[in-house]
């Protein structure tokens, strides 16, 4: 019986004259739906899948024209008739746009017949009847005359066997793309799908990377597993909603369950309907690309579907016939949607087959989808892992590999060392106490160690993991927890940035790591398995199929092994000069050096030195050893300088312990090593035993006469220099010293100090100068030789001058620098109230901070509260760049160490005062001596030491300035210590590290006055080379150099002011 017109949208077109038709729902699960025959028609019908029969005529292209015209489209319809001859089967008219009759469409293109018998007949049969005689006519589809048109009209459907995956897969290639139609979504990521063109290939389709929850099995036959068409014709009888308000009937087609034996029923698991639903409404009958990903060992394709997403509305101008189309969407991925919906979970070994970066992009669906907890993340809690994020950030220098995945970093901002392992990617164990090293480590450390070594690198950690081994379980050892990090190297001149993981994965020495998917991972995880697919199909490393390398390696290092060892004492002799690595660095003086032309690995001491003993445990029988002061300060010094590096080491002879005797040289010299480690000029060999001498870190031995050492003059003239200067181990010498020791041969040595100034001066002075040349050594020696009274001071200090007792707070850079007056009550007022300020007392949650906004800020060091101004906000972290307005130095701050400022405390000036030294020129940010020069400008300054500062000139304030620092005038000044009248621009001038502007540039006479006086330390450090001097004059030109008020390079925030 005929039903009032309902409204739906076409969902599947089952044939030339069926479809089902869904109606509207609230909820994300299924719509119900009423399969619809169309009234009086009758289209060819199409063959079965199995190929137990054959396409009608024409049947493929009627079911396709229907299919193209209505899939998707919002209709209205009714039903006009069942006939309960064949299973209560409904039969109706369908409009589209309300006035577009799909039947006559159908018949007038002559793809169906109209069925003209029975007594049940469509309410527009005069209509069908006319489009049917103008198609007979016109010869159209059914009605074509021409029988060899007929007989191409028959699809030859070839059925699915077990290598037809295998077969299109090896035809088309991985990651081909081919086109086709949605016949049948099986489950939420299972479809049937038909080739184009022609659809005479039907294949079984898995969506790669993810899986839905399953559907479940039914407990009935498959006979009696589909219901009556008359449960379903009454399940969406009428009612004043119509379709939308039915309930959901049976599936228009059998689907892969309704097939199945009977068995005991299975539920279906959450939200797989919806996961169905959702692929319907997207994909079936659709057209579709087909990605071709690959096939598993059970013949089974997987593959990315790719769709056109349907549009939100036709509206019926668009949809009339000859209307202008809208652009085309861009197409979707339907994995990818359905997990940003929740109903599909990523499958590793599903993703192992997709492109790296395809799979990677899944993973980072799947975990938005996590946190926002959808559909089947519903009420999900993260499993407790061995891993946490971190989100560190640091620059530093490399200092030691410890494998090929595993690197220690000193801190540029704390000189903390760090160790870092790379994140992802896991290289071959090296050797260790009790264990063999793996095959292909000592290649990947070696690899890493020739690139990287002494680098400047920058770290970004991202996640920490605990680890425990079987050896830590049976010696009842607690977990380690490691660090794990992205370290990309700070590029030189012509360099790029290169990532050092990506590096070692690429040349074939460490793999990739195939993290779970809640785990963290490296934020160049695309990146890497691309190196490691390029690393796999070169055959390099660990993946080639040659044997690995065999290291034969004679170590006569271990203690006891003096007798072996001597066996080679002979051969080295002879050799002269021998390149090796330093392996590791037992003490200030003592390395363990490979020799790799040998394969031999010795204890290598330089001659003649010895530094301070470190602490030594109590073990054998033998009680703990307490260690000498400035140890530990030897260690570590000589470790930064010579560990893993190239040195060349010269033999002379071996003391009774097998410890070999000579000289050893750092082939690169340490500028290499940054500009945190002591250097020469760059690129120069350094001699260890040089280099500790004139730091005050070592000493010679008693008894060894210098004389009979290659460089025993020098070493003799740095060790006096260093006592001169009471650098370290000399910090308490005194003359009286030596001639009670009766060093008389070090007091020959000593340079005699009668006709000096009484402040000793010329006696520093010569010590500095026997430095090695243009070394920071030397540089630091003039800096601190303790001159006085030199007359610059009183030539610059004028009495009309403004002079401030001021104290240093921060050093940016030698030409910049932050003081503090000494005595001003509103810092004392400033310490009181922020004193106060509690941890406990900041409150639940951050402030927002804008830019250029104050604040109180918590410094890192001491944990205290200091006012703040805001200088960057760092969107993708919560942290903030902190300049700390009263001392002037900067700091990035997490977002929970910060907090809004009282208005009282925001209304007193910022006391941090800009200054610079007058009468000097300094090196510019990035030219070759600015790092020394602000070495040894701290070293003057430091130490909260007070200082008089004789103001020359003083900038104008600009009131208007958003930034504290325009608020103070920068000063430019004569600094001068007050108990020795010392004059810090000659300081600098004495080490090198400054010189003097023209005369001719200079207008004030005063100032010509005060640079008149001062020349004759400017020539006494180019006379003795030293600093920039190293070379003769370093020039004229003042384009690279900076000049009073001049900026200078950023430095490192110093915790001086605490």
């Amino acid at each position: 019986m005929a039903t009032g017109w309902l409204r739906g949208t076409v969902k599947e077109v089952v044939s030339g004259d069926t479809l089902v038709i869904a109606g509207t729902t609230k909820g994300p699960g299924p719509a119900p739906e009423k399969r619809i025959t169309l009234s009086s028609l009758m289209a060819p019908k199409l063959g079965k899948r199995d190929g137990t029969s054959k396409d009608e005529p024409f049947a493929w292209d009627s079911r396709e024209f229907l299919r193209k015209k209505c899939i998707g489209q919002p209709c209205v319809f009714r039903v006009d008739y069942v006939v309960e001859a064949i299973g209560n089967r409904e039969f109706g008219s369908l409009f589209l746009n309300q006035q577009d009759n799909v039947a006559v469409d159908v018949v007038a293109q002559g793809w169906a017949k109209v069925r003209q018998v029975g007594k049940e007949q469509s309410p527009y049969l005069e209509d069908l009847k006319r489009a049917e005689e103008a198609a007979q006519a016109a010869g159209r589809g059914v009605w074509s005359k021409d029988p060899a048109r007929t007989a191409k009209a028959v699809r030859e459907v070839a059925g699915q066997d077990d290598d037809a995956a295998s077969l299109l897969l090896s035809r088309v290639g991985k990651g081909g793309q081919v086109e086709g139609v949605v016949e049948a979504v099986l489950g939420g990521s299972s479809l049937r799908v038909s080739l184009l063109p022609g659809g005479c290939i039907g294949l079984l389709v898995n969506l790669a990377g993810v899986q839905c929850p399953s559907l479940g099995r039914r407990g009935t036959p498959a006979a009696d597993a589909t219901p009556a068409p008359a449960a379903a014709a009454a399940a969406a009888a009428g009612g004043a909603e119509g379709a939308a308000a039915a309930p959901a009937a049976a599936p228009a087609a059998p689907t892969a369950a309704s097939i199945a034996a009977a068995t005991a029923a299975t539920p279906a698991e959450p939200f797989a309907r919806e996961a169905k639903a959702f692929s319907e409404a997207r994909v079936l009958n659709r057209d579709v690309k087909l990605v071709l990903e690959g096939v598993d060992k059970y013949g089974n394709l997987f593959g990315t579907v790719l769709y056109t997403p349907p549009p939100a509305a036709v509206q019926p101008a668009a949809a009339a016939e000859g209307a202008a189309a809208p652009a085309a969407p861009q197409q979707e991925n339907l994995a990818e949607q359905l997990l940003k919906q929740g109903f599909a979970k990523c499958v590793e070994w599903s993703l192992a087959l997709m492109a790296p970066s395809a799979a990677l992009k899944l993973r980072d669906v799947e975990k938005v989808s996590k946190a926002e907890r959808r559909g089947v993340w519903t009420g999900y809690v993260p499993a407790p892992t061995n891993q946490s994020k971190l989100s560190d950030h640091f620059t530093g220098k490399v200092i030691e590999i410890v494998s090929g995945d595993c690197v220690v970093v000193k801190d540029a901002a704390n000189g903390a060392e760090r160790r870092v392992n790379l994140s992802s990617i896991r290289a071959p164990r090296p050797p260790a106490r009790e264990r063999s090293g793996e095959p292909w480590a000592s290649e990947a450390r070696e690899f890493l160690r020739k690139r990287v070594i002494g680098r400047a690198v920058e770290v970004r950690m991202e996640y920490t993991r605990k680890v425990q081994t079987p050896e830590m379980m049976l010696a009842g050892e607690a977990e380690r927890v490691l660090a794990f990090g992205n370290v990309e190297l700070v590029p030189e001149k012509g360099e790029e940035k290169q990532n050092i993981a990506e590096m070692v994965v690429a040349r074939g020495f460490a793999t990739v790591i195939k993290h779970r998917t809640d785990e963290e991972r490296s934020c160049v995880y695309e990146k890497l398995m691309e190196c490691e697919e390029l690393a796999r199909s070169s055959k390099r490393g660990l993946h080639s199929p040659k044997e690995p390398p065999a290291n034969r390696v004679n170590d006569v290092s271990a203690p006891g092994q003096a007798t072996r060892a001597k066996q080679y004492l002979p051969f080295f002799q002879r050799a002269g000069k021998m390149q090796g690595v330093v392996e590791y660095v037992l003490s200030g003086h003592r390395l363990r050096v490979h020799i790799p032309k040998e394969g031999v690995t010795i204890v290598f001491a330089p001659s003649g030195i010895k530094t301070p003993s470190r602490p030594q445990p109590a073990g054998n029988g033998r009680p703990a050893v307490q260690g000498e002061p400035h140890a530990e300060e030897a260690f570590a010094y000589t470790r930064e300088l010579m560990m893993q590096r190239d040195v060349e080491v010269t033999v002379e002879t071996m003391d009774r312990g097998g410890t070999f005797l000579g000289a050893v040289t750092l082939l690169a010299g340490p500028a290499a090593a940054g500009g945190g480690a002591p250097a020469t000029a760059s690129g120069k060999p350094f001699n260890l035993a040089l280099a500790l001498l004139s730091k005050g870190l070592a000493r010679l031995q008693p008894g060894v006469d210098p004389s009979r050492l290659p460089e025993g003059g020098e070493m003799v003239r740095l060790q006096q220099a260093a006592k001169e200067q009471r650098l370290k181990i000399w910090e308490n010498w005194t003359p009286d010293m030596d001639r009670e020791e009766g060093d008389e041969e070090a007091d020959s040595a000593a340079p005699t100090t009668s006709s000096a100034p009484s402040n000793g001066a010329a006696a520093a002075g010569a010590g500095a100068a026997s430095a090695a040349p243009g070394s920071a050594a030397g540089a630091a020696a003039a800096a601190s030789s303790g001159r006085a009274a030199w007359g610059g001071a009183a030539a610059a200090a004028r009495p009309q001058q403004e002079v401030l007792s001021v104290t240093v707070t921060e050093v940016v850079d030698a030409g910049e620098f932050y003081v503090q007056v000494a005595g001003e009550p509103r810092v004392a007022w400033l310490a009181e109230q922020l004193g106060a300020v509690a941890l406990t007392d900041a409150p639940p949650i951050p402030p927002e901070l804008k830019m250029g906004q104050m604040c109180l800020a918590q410094f890192s060091l001491d944990g205290c509260w200091y006012r703040g101004y805001v200088e960057r906000v760092n969107r993708s972290e919560p942290q903030y760049d902190i300049f700390f307005i009263d001392y002037g130095n900067r700091e990035r701050v997490a977002s929970d160490k910060v907090r809004s400022i009282d208005a009282a405390l925001a209304a007193v000036p910022p006391q941090a005062l800009p200054c610079c030294l007058a009468h000097v020129v300094v090196p510019a940010p990035g030219s070759d001596w600015a790092a020394d020069s602000r070495a040894v400008l701290s070293g003057l300054l430091g130490g909260g030491r007070q200082l008089l500062a004789h103001v020359v000139s003083r900038e104008r304030a600009d009131p208007k300035s958003r930034h504290p620092k325009g608020r103070n005038g920068k000063l430019t000044a004569v600094l001068v210590e007050p108990d020795t009248n010392t004059n810090i621009a000659v300081e600098m001038l004495l080490a090198g590290v400054a010189r003097l502007p023209k005369l001719n540039k200079v207008r004030d006479p005063a100032a010509r006055e005060a640079i008149q006086a001062m020349q004759e330390y400017e020539e006494e450090a180019r006379q003795a080379h030293r600093g920039m001097f190293v070379y003769g004059d370093p020039g004229d030109s003042e384009d690279e150099e900076t000049q009073g008020g001049g900026r200078g390079a950023g430095g490192a925030p110093r915790g001086g002011r605490r």
